[in-house]
């Protein structure tokens, strides 16, 4: 069992006459890269933000179980002073840690190599830099504190391929060496090759949050033509499923679908029986289902 270092309860939040969060609720473990996935406007940013106590809930709680526990944040659009060098904005954040010149001489050359960042840039205005190198930037800054906990909101804005792969293998790294990570994406595609534990917020509430190994592990994706005998079958026998125009959906425990799939031989010829699909989870249409989209 993982070391739980932050939860999250019971937290709601209204601005005006929006509410935002009424009900969310998470925990965060060591070592562990938890993905944070809903749509526009579900929540994902202000729980963030009241995480990193940039904005207090209105109800709820946020537990850290080590109150000297280093929290980094990695926005979607990086704030660094655009005025400052590269070099002088890692020497500012470094310095007000306590680490020293010699400590910081060695950091920043040491992360700067990670995401191939050119050393010669850091000396000049970061207003000159592109857009991707400023995201750089922005996890240069956190990476020199050496966070316990590093939180990203989406990681991959304006990088390009090269420059994505180098922050995927850098997640990797950082729970390598005990550091949790947590991350709030649109890029399903990408969050779904980093994921320990996948939260799902939907309009302000935690619908869920599951291992997404062990659920992969546990579970088929089931896919069904619709027709008259393939839908009453698969609804009398799995009523929660995702109904598209032309098929119907479902995630369903591999030794349920064992157990069923005799019975389920002996009730559709053999060519509805084609019309059923099963094959591995994957994290958009698990998304799609839980949030009913």
């Amino acid at each position: 069992m993982s070391e739980v270092i932050l939860r999250v309860g019971g937290l709601a939040k209204r601005f005006g006459q929006v509410q935002a969060l009424s009900e969310v609720n998470f925990e965060l473990k060591k070592g562990k890269l938890t993905v944070f996935l809903g749509e526009n406007g579900a929540g994902k940013t202000t729980s963030l933000k009241i995480i990193l106590g940039f904005l207090f809930p209105d109800a709820g709680l946020v537990k850290k179980f080590n109150e000297n526990l280093r929290i980094g944040y990695v926005p979607e659009q990086p704030t660094v002073f655009p005025w400052l060098k590269g070099r002088e904005i890692l020497y500012l954040t470094g310095s007000l840690f306590g680490l020293t010149k010699e400590e910081l001489n060695k950091r920043v050359t040491h992360m700067a190599s990670l995401l191939s960042f050119d050393e010669s840039q850091l000396d000049r205005r970061v207003r000159t830099y592109s857009h991707g190198n400023q995201k750089k930037m922005s996890y240069l800054q956190n990476l020199i504190i050496d966070p316990d906990l590093l939180i990203v909101d989406e990681p991959f804005t304006a990088l390009d391929p090269v420059a994505i792969k180098q922050v995927r293998d850098l997640f990797f790294r950082l729970k390598e060496e005990g550091k949790t990570v947590f991350l709030s994406s649109h890029l399903i595609s990408e969050a779904e090759k980093l994921a320990d534990e996948v939260i799902i917020i939907k309009k302000g509430k935690t619908l869920l949050q599951v291992n997404w190994p062990e659920f992969k592990e546990h579970h088929i994706f089931l896919s069904a033509q619709r027709g008259e005998v393939v839908e009453k079958f698969i609804l009398e026998t799995w009523p929660k499923v995702r109904i598209l125009e032309d098929r119907l959906e479902n995630f369903v425990l591999k030794k349920e679908w064992e157990e069923k799939l005799a019975q389920l031989e002996s009730h559709l010829r053999e060519d509805l029986l084609q019309e059923v699909m099963t094959g591995e989870p994957d994290l958009e249409s698990f998304f799609l289902f839980s949030t009913g989209v």
